[in-house]
């Protein structure tokens, strides 16, 4: 895989300017000069040319550039190998690389995982074209990881298929938050996906929820959409609107109406061809002509993957109901207006996610939820390895990880005893406070970030004990 990335040219490094002499005297698509990559003591991403020496460092990972940072920090990790190259430089406030970066995961990553006694439907499935090698083997690590019985994978490998779309990879994988339990979180939904059973992830916010969606997506080898539901939702919000097709006036042209007066006139040079295809255009013109937006809902209703309806019980009861049950009543169709019956495609997985007892939900009715099985998704007891595999563990000392966790476990205790409410079990806060503090080593503290992204967002008249149980556990 190939990706453009900016290198800053550092002030102090003179190779710097020998690179920019050389690009501006090269002709070929890359400067053929190898280019080596570090992290060096504070955590920045670092360029030398040929080697890794002081007198021959080019300058640093211009700001901006998440994506490329992570590959490089899997590089350091040695799960991608990767090269860099010199394409071009801009001059301005700063001197700026251009450079091409390409990598690969590194075969002794994927070689970690025994797919042996899947080799068969492996075999079967890369010869059919649907899946690679390296998109297997990650699935399956992943299914192991959250311990699924080898006749669970075998199930889910043998509804692999082409679709006419892209399959779902998620930022981040969904981490199993009780390792010690007999079946996965995961494991269970996957059973209820191949009984053809909908389903409603259900649990506080950033528990995990839509991850765990997209994750089976993944595992599943599916394309997925996401809408999210609200109590003003329509029909149109769904099936897509209805509009006036005005294509057939954007075509009449001067020409062809000039062609079409001589025509009138009798004049024997007159184009007939454009004559009569200005006037079919202008009968077509003059009558309204409605069409259907093709919405992403029918177009899965119709090919099959995974829908998910996120907040649904945030949607009214009845609109949920006129096409949820429909949906899981086991007919195989629905009728929609404007479309008409719709054949609902057996590969259609309907996964819905909702807080319960939020402000804003609505009480949905029995009828719909008899037709799901709902799975709880609780805090878990430690979120370090949640917190590792968003934030991205080589990114921070273990300390970093080890006090929030810390934090979190005193605050999840607290609102277990009812002195606190959940709201101050914020993830996704932790989330941001510790990608904060590893954007620019130093220009911020943990215990500030967690202040701005988890205490300021809880009620003001329980920010008091957050930040006494904060000066406890944190102290970077």
């Amino acid at each position: 895989m190939k990706k453009m990335i900016k290198i800053q040219k550092a002030m102090t490094y003179p190779k710097a300017a020998d690179m920019m002499q050389l690009l501006d005297a090269n002709t070929e698509e890359y400067l053929p000069l190898k280019i080596i990559v570090c992290e060096n003591k504070v955590g920045k991403i670092e360029f030398f040319a040929e080697e890794m020496k002081k007198e021959n460092g080019i300058g640093f990972l211009a700001r901006g550039q998440e994506e490329a940072a992570d590959i490089f920090r899997q590089y350091f990790q040695k799960k991608v190998n990767c090269s860099v190259y010199l394409v071009s430089y801009e001059t301005g406030r700063n001197v700026i690389f251009h450079a091409e970066l390409e990598y690969e995961t590194c075969e002794a990553e994927l070689l970690q995982v025994d797919a042996s006694v899947f080799e068969d439907m492996c075999q079967q499935i890369i010869g059919l074209g649907i899946a690679g090698r390296k998109e297997l083997e990650r699935n399956i690590r992943v299914m192991k990881e959250h311990r699924f019985p080898d006749e669970l994978i075998r199930q889910i490998l043998s509804r692999y298929r082409k679709y006419d779309r892209p399959i779902h990879i998620p930022k981040t994988i969904y981490i199993d938050p009780d390792k010690e339990s007999k079946t996965s979180l995961l494991a269970l939904c996957a059973i209820n996906i191949l009984i053809g059973s909908p389903l409603i992830l259900e649990g506080d916010k950033s528990v995990g929820k839509n991850v765990c969606a997209e994750t089976l997506a993944m595992i599943f080898h599916m394309p997925f959409d996401i809408i999210t539901m609200t109590r003003s939702m329509t029909a149109d919000d769904l099936y897509g609107t209805k509009s006036t097709d005005n294509t057939a006036a954007e075509k009449l042209t001067v020409a062809m109406a000039s062609e079409y007066l001589k025509y009138q006139m009798g004049q024997e040079d007159a184009d007939i061809h454009a004559a009569s295809e200005f006037e079919y255009l202008k009968a077509k013109s003059s009558s309204v002509s409605i069409v259907q937006e093709h919405a992403s809902f029918v177009h899965w209703l119709q090919h099959g993957g995974v829908y998910c309806l996120n907040e649904m019980n945030m949607a009214e009861a009845n609109f949920l109901a006129s096409f949820a049950n429909q949906i899981t009543d086991g007919s195989g169709f629905i009728d929609i207006q404007g479309y008409g019956r719709i054949q609902i495609h057996p590969d259609c997985v309907l996964i819905g996610t909702q807080n319960s007892n939020y402000t804003g939900t609505c009480e949905q009715n029995d009828a719909t939820m008899s037709r799901f099985a709902c799975i709880a998704f609780d805090y878990p007891a430690s979120i370090r390895p949640m917190l590792e595999a968003v934030v991205g563990k080589k990114r921070l000392a273990g300390q970093y990880f080890a006090q929030v966790d810390a934090y979190y476990s005193l605050l999840r205790e607290s609102v277990q005893q009812g002195t606190l409410e959940n709201s101050c079990l914020n993830i996704r806060g932790f989330c941001r406070a510790l990608n904060a503090v590893a954007l620019i080593p130093g220009a911020s503290t943990l215990r500030k970030q967690i202040e701005l992204h988890v205490i300021n967002t809880c009620p003001l008249d329980e920010r008091m004990m957050l930040e006494q149980l904060l000066n406890q556990k944190i102290t970077l």
